[in-house]
Parts: C-alpha cells; sequence; structure tokens
C-alpha cells in the first residue's frame, strides 16, 4: 500500500485511530497488501444513511483502482452496535480483491473473514 488515511466521517480523528491502523497493517501483512500501489482511505460514521442504511461496511474503489475507500458504521441502522474490526477484516479482503483488479465477490469475503480476523487478533 502507498499510502492509508484513517478519518471520522467530516475529516476528524476516530477514537480507535491508533487501533484500526494497526488491524490494517497486520491486514496488509497477511493480505500481501504492500505490493498494490494504492492509496487506501477509511471513512468511520455511526452509521449509514440512506441508499446503503442496511449495510455496516462499504468497499470501492476509484481513480482506476489506485484509491480504494472503505467506510465502517459503528452500529447498524436499527442502532445496533457492530464489531467494527470484524467489519474490517471482511472489507480489507475486498481491499484485496480491488486491487487485484477482481470482481468483490461477497462469499470469498464472507468465509474467510473470521480466519483473517483471527490471525490479526493474534498478532495485535
Amino acid at each position: 500500500m502507498k499510502k492509508l488515511i484513517i478519518m471520522g466521517p467530516r475529516g476528524g480523528v476516530p477514537r480507535e485511530y491508533d487501533r484500526i491502523k494497526r488491524y490494517i497493517k497486520h491486514c496488509e501483512d497477511i493480505l500481501g497488501l504492500k505490493k498494490y500501489n494504492i492509496t487506501l482511505s477509511v471513512i468511520v460514521c455511526n452509521k449509514f444513511t440512506g441508499e446503503f442504511d442496511d449495510a455496516v461496511g462499504l468497499c470501492y474503489p476509484w481513480n482506476d483502482l489506485k484509491d480504494i475507500t472503505v467506510e465502517l458504521a459503528r452500529k447498524t441502522a436499527c442502532g445496533i452496535s457492530v464489531p467494527i474490526l470484524e467489519t474490517l477484516s471482511h472489507e480489507m479482503i475486498h481491499v484485496k480483491q480491488a486491487a487485484k483488479g477482481e470482481y468483490m465477490y461477497e462469499n470469498p469475503a464472507r468465509k474467510h473473514e473470521s480466519f483473517l480476523h483471527s490471525l490479526v487478533m493474534e498478532r495485535m
């Protein structure tokens, strides 16, 4: 990864900044993301509204796959708290898919998110 940006919805610093950064660095190592020349932006908000109100994580590439944005919600639309790092593990699998120029399939991300999360937590 060329660059990592972690911020709140209006550009501020999320309260778990250091923990999220460490988590992403471990994911980067495990998933082999260091070889991709991408900028990863992670935006942490309370919950999504509008079109994606049923989601707790989003991943989308742009700028010819050179930039990838991950958005994380702390709560569902109903106000139920979600484990943000587990959501992040799922989205990091999508980051790898996007960096490789692959379609971001849900089944592989769901299948491997718990394993990735376990590996990262062992390192933290």
